[in-house]
């Protein structure tokens, strides 16, 4: 995008940001809000059970809903006011507010500044951060946030921001879009991320490591109900977007499906079936309409390659389950969200089987070792699962760049014959304010040679203060040990203060 178009946008997002005044709306609250993690700890604390929270990002009128339902929750089940998830609540209602109609309103208005220092170039705090390069030394960011809803059924979202750091100074623009509601349909059109799985550090087939997509994407306004015995599969939400990549590339501009349908058959079950697939770009021949049937069912002309239909394809499906623990006083915890995601990709064409596999485990727990307002998160991902005369996970024998958006993953940020344990402590000093530790190995390039070993252990808090207000930061240390006996170190620091009007 042109420094004069992105100018034009940042100019208009500044004056809509001025004279226009608050209200609440239909946009979506951008994938790596802290505000998922309030709504997955009201979730597991077993207030919400229409949430579908492994599919984001999820608009500010969903997340409206869950927090009534919530709040609906606490008080049949006359849970005390003090407790500290009357407070997440109140000051939810008080950020996503009422259900008014208008002709117009601003659903959000937020202005944030982020600066960072790094020793060097640093690995852990450039991922999963919508393809955010930060550099060793010191990175700044300003940007401007605000959204606009027309007869609350066509929504505006532009996000412009100023980057520095000690080598360039940029504009950007990293997320903006428009979403038109019309009935239970709702379609998108600009550039948003999205999050596919129910994994805290990462996910196989989609996530926020790269940059957000520019596409359009269809899903209902809200989870529904199928009809006759499709019903039994509870509730139901489909989501399709087609991405335009990078010209930067092998084949320039190639295009992405992606596809997920998600259920939720119980309060406490869901799960979801996900599949993407790459295709076209200057030097590949487009799908034709005869041959979107041979992709789907992966045949033997679609899978070979020489077939000029031959695509990167990736399926998985994930799926979770909320333990509410009522009957065992003795066993230390309070409730455990447990989830899984099994991938597959290319299949080998005659046998249909996939030639790659991947994985990924995890488990999210409230008040572990009986200490309250208190959960613990640890979770476990494999793409090094194929052999050694078979390609790796994210790779492909004509799309050569790899299942990657300027240069970065679209799915887990380990990337391809990659292991990763990551570990996260956190706990609620009080309502506003929440510290946490984590750490995290991956092992990279396993079958390789220049194999590498990364650690990282940090601490973050984020505090909501008066005013809204925001604060939030990180301190930590990372460290690198490759296959050849070199080591290297690197500091961390980050801090982020946000306002909202």
């Amino acid at each position: 995008m042109s420094h004069f178009r992105i100018s034009a946008i940042a100019v208009l997002s500044i004056l809509v940001f001025l004279f226009t005044g608050a209200a609440y709306g239909t946009t979506n609250i951008p994938v790596g809000s802290p505000v998922y993690q309030e709504l997955e700890y009201l979730e597991l604390k077993g207030l919400i059970a229409s949430a579908m929270l492994s599919s984001k990002p999820v608009s500010r009128r969903d997340a409206r809903q869950l927090v009534f339902e919530a709040q609906e929750s606490l008080r049949t089940r006359r849970v005390p006011a003090s407790s500290l998830s009357q407070k997440i609540i109140e000051r939810l209602k008080t950020e996503y507010g009422s259900e008014e109609k208008s002709r117009f309103r601003l659903s959000e208005k937020t202005a944030y500044l982020k600066a960072s220092y790094f020793g060097r170039t640093p690995y852990f705090q450039n991922i999963n951060n919508n393809g955010d390069s930060l550099i060793g030394g010191f990175n700044g960011r300003v940007g401007l946030s605000a959204g606009a809803d027309f007869y609350d059924s066509v929504s505006i979202y532009l996000n412009p921001e100023y980057r520095i750091d000690e080598g360039s100074s940029n504009t950007e623009l990293p997320l903006g879009y428009i979403d038109l509601e019309i009935g239970w349909a709702n379609i998108l059109a600009g550039r948003d991320s999205l999050w596919w799985g129910s994994g805290y550090n990462g996910a196989l087939l989609v996530s926020n490591n790269a940059k957000p997509f520019d596409m359009v994407k269809f899903t209902t306004s809200h989870p529904v109900i199928l009809p006759w015995f499709l019903g039994r599969l509870g509730l139901f939400k489909p989501t399709v977007f087609l991405a335009r990549l990078e010209e930067n590339r092998d084949f320039p501009s190639a295009n992405l499906l992606g596809m997920r349908l998600d259920f939720k058959p119980t309060r406490h079950f869901q799960f979801a079936l996900n599949r993407t697939f790459m295709f076209g770009g200057e030097g590949r021949r487009s799908l034709e309409a005869s041959d979107w049937l041979r992709v789907f069912v992966a045949s033997n002309s679609s899978e070979h390659e020489t077939s000029p239909i031959n695509g990167n394809q990736l399926a998985s499906i994930d799926a979770s389950y909320i333990y509410m623990n009522s009957n065992y006083p003795w066993l230390p915890l309070s409730a455990a969200k447990f989830y899984t995601e099994w991938g597959a990709e290319d299949s080998s064409g005659k046998t249909k089987t996939p030639s790659n596999r991947a994985n990924m485990y995890g488990v999210y727990i409230d008040e572990p070792l009986f200490l309250k307002d208190t959960d613990l998160r640890v979770e476990w991902a494999n793409t090094a699962r194929h052999t050694l005369d078979t390609l790796e996970w994210y790779s492909h024998l004509i799309y050569r760049t790899g299942y990657t958006f300027e240069g970065r993953v679209i799915g887990h940020h380990i990337g391809g014959d990659s292991k990763d344990i990551f570990i996260r402590g956190q706990h609620y000093i009080n309502s506003d304010l929440r510290v946490a530790l984590e750490a995290e190995r991956n092992w990279a390039d396993i079958h390789s040679n220049s194999r590498k070993k990364r650690d990282w252990i940090g601490v973050d808090f984020n505090y909501a203060m008066p005013k809204s207000l925001t604060l939030s930061g990180s301190l930590g240390y990372e460290k690198e040990k490759n296959g050849f006996g070199g080591d290297t170190k690197n500091t961390v620091a980050f801090l982020k203060l946000e306002k909202a009007f």
